[in-house]
């Protein structure tokens, strides 16, 4: 299920490393631009480019799994986001709705400067509890927590809910056995 707003493209950002399929889309300068130009930002990625970029989603996908916990951004994540922050260009502007980061960035930098400002106002709306990492280790895939009760601990109920359920009671039925 998508994640309301911007946060979908901090969930699509963090979802370039599919763990269970082994692709990564920022593991080549072009594979990275076409997935940028998806989102309608252009530019050319650099090597660079891509070990911060892979550093930053990381650094979000931990963010992602502490919000199981309800904690605190980790260092790491706040690291990678100040650095973001310098790439982007940002600059506060006022609305008639409130205030909203805006990216004055070019190229890539404009990716770093959107998922700051989705990050941020994911947290100031109280959204930000809710994206998630799915909890199985080999898929760690980004979610939007819509439970009412907000555990949510997978991606899919139906895949690695159903494997981590189906492990527990194998793991019973052997003790019982």
């Amino acid at each position: 299920m998508p994640a309301p707003g911007e946060l979908e493209f901090v969930r699509q950002f963090v979802n370039t490393f599919d763990i269970d399929a082994g692709t990564d889309l920022l593991s080549q300068p072009r594979v990275y631009q076409e997935w940028a130009a998806e989102f309608g930002i252009d530019g050319l990625a650099t090597d660079t480019d891509l070990i911060f970029a892979r550093e930053l989603r990381e650094a979000l996908r931990a963010a992602l799994i502490a919000n199981h916990d309800g904690a605190s951004l980790p260092l790491r994540t706040i690291d990678a986001l100040d650095g973001a922050v310098d790439r982007s260009q940002l600059t506060v502007r006022f609305t008639p709705n409130g205030v909203k980061l805006v990216s004055d960035a070019v190229g890539l930098g404009a990716v770093y400067g959107r998922l700051v400002a989705a990050v941020t106002s994911a947290i100031a709306e109280k959204s930000w509890q809710r994206l998630k990492a799915c909890v199985a280790d080999d898929c760690q895939w980004g979610f939007y927590d819509t439970s009412r009760s907000r555990t949510g601990q997978w991606c899919s109920m139906s895949i690695c809910g159903n494997r981590a359920k189906q492990a527990r009671w194998r793991t019973i039925a052997r003790f019982e056995n």
